[in-house]
Order: structure tokens, then sequence, then C-alpha cells
């Protein structure tokens, strides 16, 4: 039955047709949601390679590909619902995976400000104040984005 037939029936469930729609609405929001963190996560992982390569080992080489493989994943899965009517992706390994990649990085950034505060790693002296505190940042919104993730991927 199309779309069209559902709106002509007298005898249609509207409470079917507002869950149809919210699940349309929520997987719009899935699929946003995992594009930003796909750039994102891409932006911040070459940087890490540059950083490893021109200094030492940078954490983000890791924590960065897992939340870009993470994400990746989740749009092939729902690619592959192509032709399909599209629904939102409810799993717990999905909500899961969001959670575990996304707090990787925020204790990836929690780790900077250890180093930044206490110990020699960060330097000159002068940079470590806003080092830490751009960590803080970054700690406190891969954070968010962790509880988002679970909300949003959750049954």
């Amino acid at each position: 039955m199309n779309r069209s037939q559902h709106m002509s029936d007298p005898n249609l469930d509207t409470s079917q047709e507002m869950m149809q729609s919210n699940n349309t609405s929520k997987s719009k929001q899935q699929y946003y949601f995992s594009i930003s963190f796909i750039i994102i996560s891409l932006i911040f992982w070459i940087w890490a390679i540059i950083n490893t390569i021109k200094n030492s080992f940078d954490a983000g080489v890791v924590s960065f590909l897992t939340v870009l493989i993470t994400h990746t994943i989740i749009l092939i899965s729902r690619w592959k619902q192509r032709g399909t009517r599209r629904t939102a992706i409810s799993s717990k390994c999905a909500s899961w995976s969001i959670v575990g990649t996304h707090l990787l990085v925020t204790l990836n950034y929690l780790g900077g400000i250890y180093a930044a505060v206490a110990t020699d790693l960060i330097e000159p002296p002068s940079k470590r104040i806003g080092f830490a505190i751009y960590c803080g940042v970054a700690a406190l919104i891969w954070f968010i984005s962790a509880i988002i993730g679970c909300r949003l991927f959750s049954a």
C-alpha cells in the first residue's frame, strides 16, 4: 500500500502514521549524526597521524579511527536499506559502539589534561594551560556526544 492510499484510508490508525513519521525523523537524525562524526573524526584522525609523524605518538590515531569505523559501519548498514523504506537503526550494538568509541576519545582528551598539568610532556610550559583548556572542552563535547548517540540509537 503506498503513501497516498494510507492517507485516503479512513481506517488508518493515526498513531501508526505518527510512529512512521517519528521513525523517519529519527532515521534522518541518525544519518546526520553519523555523517557529522565521520567528517569530524576523519579530520582529527589525519591531524593525529601528522602529529605522530612530526612529534610523537598521538593516541588520537587509535581513538578517532574507532569513531570513524563505527559511524561508517552504521552508514553502510543504512545504505543497505536502499530501495526500501528507511527506518531508524535501534540496536544495543550501535548504541554501545557509539558510547564506547566516543568515551575512548573523551579519555584521550582527559589524558591530554593530565599531560598538560602533571607532566613535562607539553612544551613550552607557556602552552600547558591553553592545551589543558582545549582538552577539557573537547572531552566535555565528546562525553556529551556519547550520551546523545546512546539516546539516538537506543531502542
